[in-house]
C-alpha cells in the first residue's frame, strides 16, 4: 500500500497546490462499428466512458465558485460517475445497521423497504439541488445557499469540513483492520496500532501533501472492482456452506453467526440503519457539478440521471446489506469484511481491493476537509498553513482511529449529524427560500423533509452513541 505514496518525485510530494484540485475524468474512447441500419454520421460517433477520481471529497468546500466544466458527459457516463460518488466504503456497514435492531432474517424485509424509501428521499433532494443550481445560476452548494438563504454560508462550510473528517476517520479505522487481516493472511502478525501509525506516517501523509492528484484517478477502477467483487463474494458466502456450522471457515470465527426469531423494527436502534443509509446515499455536494457536466442538461434529463444513479445505488446497497446480514446475523461487525476468516481467499482479495481504493481516495477526502476548514475560518491556505494543518489534522485523525475501533459507529454518527443536514435540511430550506414554483404540496413536503432531517440528526446521533458505548440504555 505504501507504493502509492511514491507516485510522484520527492519534490512534487511536498508541493502545495495554489488552487483547489478539481479532478478530471479519465476517458476511454471506443469506436462503434458501422452498421447499414444506422446512419453513417451516427455510427462513427465514439462512445466515451469516464471514471471520476474523487469518490467522496466535496467539490464545493472552498468559497470560490468552481469554473464551468469545459466538457460534458453523456447520460451513461454521468450515471456511472454518480454511482461511484455514492457507493463507497460506507456500504460495508449496512449489515451492522440491520443487526442493530434484529437477529432475524425477516428483518431484511422492512430494512429493504426503509433503504428504498430513504434512497427515494435522497434522490429527491439531489434533484432539488440540481434545479436550484439552474435557478440561481450557482455552481456549488455554498453559492446556492448564499443566493437563497443567507450571505453567510458557514453551515455549509461546517458540513464541508465535518463530513470528510468523518470519512477520513472511518477510512483510517478500516485501513487498520484490513492491513492487520492481510498481514495475518500472509502468515505474520501485525498489531493494529502499528498498522495505523505506519500507514499514516508514510503513505497517507505523502499522499495528503501531493499537489497533483491526477495520478490517483485510476484508483477509481480499483474501487469499482472492489465493490463489485465484494458484492459477488458476499453473495457466494451467504448462500454457501463455508460459514455455516461445520463449514470450512466456521471454526475460525471469533463470533459465530447468530440468528433468532422476532423483528423489532420500531425500536430506537432502527435509527442506526437510517444514519448509515445517509452515508450510503450522500453525494449531494456534487449535484451542481453533475448538473453542469451533463450533456443537454434539461430538467427532465437530470431527473433521469438522478433516478438511474440512485436506483442503481439502492440495488447495490440492498445486496451488500442482505448478503452480509444473512451470513452473520446479529454477530455482524461494524465493517462486515472484518467478520470473514483471515484465511478466506475471497475475503483477502476483497480486503486488498478495498484497502487500495481507500488509500487512493484518502487524499481526495482529506483535501475536501482541508478546503472546508480554511473556508470555515476565512483564511487563505498558504503553504505554511497547509503543511501545519496536514500534520495536525492527520495526527488527530490517527489518534482517534487508534482509540475508536468501530468504523460502523463513525459512519452512523457522521451520517446522522452531517448526512441528515446535507440530504434533508439544506436542500429543502434553500428550496423554500428560493421562490421557485414547485408542484402542488411541494412546499409542505419540503417542510416535512426539514423536520425529518432534524429528527434523524438529533435522535440518530444519540442512538448511534448509545448503541456503541452505552448499549444497556437501549436494552
Amino acid at each position: 500500500l505504501t507504493v502509492l505514496g511514491a507516485l510522484s518525485s520527492p519534490t512534487d510530494s511536498f508541493r502545495v497546490p495554489s488552487a483547489p484540485y478539481v479532478p478530471s475524468p479519465i476517458r476511454f474512447t471506443v469506436p462503434q462499428q458501422t452498421s447499414q441500419a444506422i446512419p453513417a454520421s451516427l455510427s462513427r460517433r465514439p462512445v466515451q466512458f469516464a471514471l471520476q477520481a474523487d469518490a467522496f471529497a466535496p467539490a464545493d468546500a472552498s468559497a470560490a465558485a468552481a469554473p464551468a466544466p469545459t466538457t460534458t458527459t453523456g447520460l451513461p457516463t454521468s450515471t456511472f460517475n454518480l454511482i461511484k460518488a455514492c457507493v463507497g466504503a460506507g456500504v460495508l456497514s449496512l449489515p451492522a445497521g440491520v443487526a442493530a435492531f434484529s437477529s432475524s432474517p425477516a428483518a431484511l424485509v422492512p430494512a429493504s423497504a426503509l433503504m428504498v424509501t430513504l434512497g427515494g428521499l435522497s434522490a429527491y433532494s439531489f434533484n432539488t439541488i440540481g434545479k436550484l443550481s439552474q435557478h440561481t445560476n450557482a455552481t456549488s452548494l455554498s453559492t446556492i445557499w448564499e443566493s437563497t438563504v443567507s450571505p453567510s454560508a458557514w453551515p455549509v462550510s461546517l458540513a464541508c469540513f465535518l463530513t470528510p473528517l468523518g470519512a477520513a476517520l472511518s477510512y483510517s479505522i478500516i485501513l487498520g483492520d484490513a492491513t492487520t487481516s492481510l498481514a495475518a493472511a500472509a502468515g505474520f502478525s501485525l498489531a493494529r496500532p502499528y498498522a495505523i501509525l505506519g500507514l499514516a506516517g508514510t503513505a497517507l501523509y505523502r499522499l495528503c501533501r501531493l499537489s497533483d492528484l491526477s495520478a490517483l484517478a485510476p484508483v477509481s477502477i480499483v474501487g469499482v472492482m472492489g465493490i463489485l467483487a465484494t458484492t459477488v463474494f458476499q453473495g457466494v458466502r451467504a448462500f454457501g456452506p463455508a460459514y455455516k456450522a461445520g463449514g470450512a471457515f466456521f471454526s475460525q470465527l471469533s463470533s459465530p453467526p447468530s440468528f433468532a426469531p422476532g423483528v423489532t423494527f420500531l425500536s430506537p436502534q432502527t435509527l442506526v440503519l437510517v444514519s448509515m443509509a445517509a452515508t450510503a446515499y450522500l453525494s449531494h455536494f456534487n449535484a451542481p457539478d453533475f448538473k453542469r457536466g451533463l450533456t443537454d442538461s434539461t430538467p427532465g434529463r437530470f431527473k433521469k440521471l438522478t433516478a438511474l444513479g440512485f436506483g442503481a445505488t439502492s440495488i447495490i446497497s440492498l445486496l451488500m446489506m442482505s448478503f452480509g446480514f444473512l451470513t452473520f446475523g446479529s454477530s455482524t461487525l461494524g465493517v462486515v469484511l472484518n467478520n470473514y476468516a483471515p484465511s478466506d481467499l475471497g475475503a483477502v482479495v476483497c480486503r486488498l481491493l478495498m484497502a487500495i481504493s481507500i488509500v487512493g481516495s484518502y487524499p481526495f477526502v482529506f483535501g475536501g476537509m482541508k478546503r472546508g476548514y480554511f473556508d470555515l475560518v476565512k483564511k487563505e491556505m498558504t503553504p505554511a498553513r497547509d503543511r501545519t494543518f496536514t500534520r495536525v489534522a492527520l495526527a488527530c485523525i490517527t489518534g482517534l482511529a487508534l482509540a475508536l475501533k468501530d468504523a460502523g459507529f463513525v459512519c452512523s454518527f457522521n451520517g446522522a449529524v452531517c448526512g441528515s443536514a446535507i440530504i434533508y435540511i439544506f436542500p429543502s430550506l434553500m428550496f423554500l427560500r428560493s421562490g421557485m414554483e414547485g408542484r402542488r404540496g411541494e412546499a409542505g413536503f419540503n417542510k416535512f423533509m426539514i423536520a425529518l432531517g432534524a429528527l434523524f440528526g438529533v435522535a440518530g446521533g444519540a442512538v448511534s452513541v448509545m448503541q456503541s458505548f452505552f448499549p444497556a440504555i437501549l436494552g
